[in-house]
């Protein structure tokens, strides 16, 4: 036998025949291991391959072009959930954004200042609005409470707030930062945010701005105590001298004349504060029905100052009227601007010094009739020029009260005009009079009511 493959062999070394018989057993070999590389190549190298490039997409957040694996069939399934899960992530990604984007629109929207603050004070997210009410140019995110606003009130808002794991609520009031404005008041309401029930991770932190709502608290209690002022002195007056009537009954008849013409002055005083008071009411209300007519401007002052002539000789002063013929007719409601003109005439009639005389000036300007009163009176100091229009404000309170002022009619006058989409000025000079200025616009606009 061993002979044998020895002969075999050193025929197969010494003919050609030989080589090609080893080839003719070696072929299916060498076939069947290319057969089997392909197989591994196309099922489960390529695959691999094309498995990772996805793997790579999905985990960087990109879709790929293509889920298809083409491969052995577990490739088919793992593609088929690597399909499924980039879409869930897709999905969650884009509802995230749309769930930022929302939220982020909707601090922009919030009229409120809105801070986001973590457990270590931290602030996170803060609105348009809260910078604004704070003053904030720069970046607050990432940094502490104290650093940002510097309100210990705050602080411990959220001290207690992750403490308690309970909602806050406080008002706290902050100086301005220029010493012309009024300090500004806040309601500030902070919320834990809950990821367990014992703990808060975060705390969120709602700025309702209450300033206007306390400026108007002391409007109306400085006018509580203005009205009741004004309506005490007469009423004082009257208790008084009804109390010595009823004690002297039989006091002669020229003292008995005096305390009724002394009655009679804080009648009529008392009258026209309510009226004035009736007729403020109304106009602030803004429920007040305005009847807007054309006006010949120039007739409707002539006639309107005949009804002063006692008043003027009395005074001894006179009123100089110039109002060009041809100014356009003024859409106002006539007795709102009688009215105006009354107060305004009333004022330099009773603060002008004698012989002088009133001037009533009227023309175009800056699409608007303007209307101007002067008088050559005692003026008002440069300080006092801000404050004339409000309510109850009187330069010389003395002299004012014994002129049988209310110290309402300016303000009566700048809520007709500003009623008209107008507005009023002044200019004065102590000692050299004082002008006062009403805008009535040439082209009303929808009058309010």
């Amino acid at each position: 036998m061993v002979c044998s493959l020895f002969l075999a062999q050193s025929q197969f070394n010494d003919s050609p025949q030989g080589l090609q018989s080893i080839l003719f057993y070696l072929t299916p070999v060498a076939i069947g291991i290319a057969a089997v590389l392909a197989y591994l190549q196309h099922s489960w190298i390529t695959p691999v391959k094309r498995l990772e490039r996805i793997l790579m997409d999905v985990s960087s957040g990109r879709v790929p072009r293509s889920f298809i694996i083409q491969g052995a069939p577990i490739f088919t399934k793992i593609a088929a959930y690597l399909e499924k899960l980039s879409d869930n992530q897709h999905r969650l990604t884009q509802q995230i954004s749309e769930e930022e984007s929302n939220l982020q629109a909707i601090l922009r929207s919030m009229v409120e200042g809105v801070m986001i603050v973590d457990k270590d004070h931290v602030i996170r997210e803060v609105n348009d609005a809260f910078r604004r009410q704070f003053s904030i140019n720069h970046n607050p995110v990432h940094r502490t409470v104290l650093e940002v606003v510097r309100v210990v009130a705050i602080e411990e808002m959220v001290t207690e707030t992750l403490r308690s794991v309970e909602p806050q609520s406080r008002e706290i009031s902050l100086d301005s930062y220029t010493p012309d404005q009024p300090p500004r008041y806040f309601d500030v309401s902070a919320v834990p945010i809950r990821y367990d029930l014992a703990t808060a991770e975060e705390v969120v932190l709602v700025f309702h701005d209450i300033s206007r709502l306390k400026q108007l608290e002391d409007v109306r209690r400085e006018f509580v105590a203005n009205v009741s002022h004004e309506l005490r002195t007469p009423l004082s007056i009257f208790r008084g001298y009804l109390e010595t009537l009823l004690d002297n009954p039989k006091m002669p008849s020229q003292e008995l004349n005096r305390i009724l013409e002394i009655m009679q002055k804080h009648s009529i005083r008392l009258n026209a504060l309510v009226n004035d008071l009736l007729t403020l009411a109304r106009l602030e209300s803004r429920k007040l029905t305005l009847e807007p007519t054309p006006i010949q401007l120039e007739l409707f002052v002539k006639q309107l100052t005949t009804d002063f002539r006692s008043k003027l000789e009395e005074h001894q002063l006179s009123i100089v009227v110039n109002i060009p013929a041809d100014l356009p007719l003024l859409e106002a409601d006539p007795f709102r601007v009688e009215q105006v003109l009354y107060n305004l005439l009333d004022n330099s009639i009773k603060y002008s010094n004698p012989h002088t005389s009133i001037q009533i000036k009227a023309r175009v300007q800056d699409e608007a009739i303007m209307i101007q009163v002067s008088d050559d009176g005692i003026g008002i100091p440069p300080a006092d020029i801000p404050h004339i229009f409000e309510r109850f404000y009187r330069v010389d309170k003395a002299r004012s009260r014994d002129a049988g002022g209310t110290g309402l009619g300016l303000s009566i006058v700048k809520h007709i005009v500003q009623l008209h989409h107008g507005r009023v000025e002044a200019q004065s000079e102590l000692g050299k009079g004082t002008t006062i200025t009403v805008y009535f616009p040439l082209v009303p606009e929808k009058i309010e009511k």
